[in-house]
């Protein structure tokens, strides 16, 4: 007995329900005009689909675009505008995600929500540099792949 009469006791509680790893459909390029002097910004976006319990907190299943430029962080901040147009072509539904970032290398992370089915996408990038006010010089891109919800 512990004190006030209760009994201890082993038992087997579970809050989180079992995560099961994402699946990494492909990684796309899409590269960007630079905003500072220097080459195009090489970035590589990678495309999970199955996310039982996506970032954004809408419940699942997504398909994720995890974007990053694997560079040295710089000096100034870069300010990204990242917009996804999706098409479920199974059910003809349409969508639109808008995500801005501001983070010292180019990376920005877009859940998508399209229902069962086969997805095609457009990612649309417009990156500029904060000095002083975001999108200084500002250069767009785009670049488009598929994956299955």
């Amino acid at each position: 007995m512990v004190a006030g009469g209760l009994t201890a006791g082993a038992g087997v509680t579970s809050a989180i329900p079992e995560y099961t790893e994402p699946n990494l459909v492909k990684t796309l390029r899409c590269d960007s005009a630079n905003p500072l002097p220097g080459p195009r910004i090489p970035i590589w976006v990678d495309v999970f689909n199955e996310i039982p319990f996506p970032a954004d907190g809408l419940p699942g299943p997504a398909i994720s675009l995890i974007a990053s430029n694997r560079a040295q962080p710089g000096i100034l901040d870069y300010t990204i505008e990242t917009r996804v147009n999706w098409r479920n072509l199974a059910t003809g539904r349409t969508g639109t995600v808008n995500v801005p970032t501001r983070a010292r290398t180019v990376t920005w992370q877009v859940d998508l929500h399209p229902g069962p089915g086969p997805v095609a996408f457009t990612i649309h990038q417009k990156i500029g540099v904060m000095a002083f006010v975001p999108m200084v010089n500002a250069r767009t891109s785009s670049c488009g792949g598929r994956a299955t919800a």
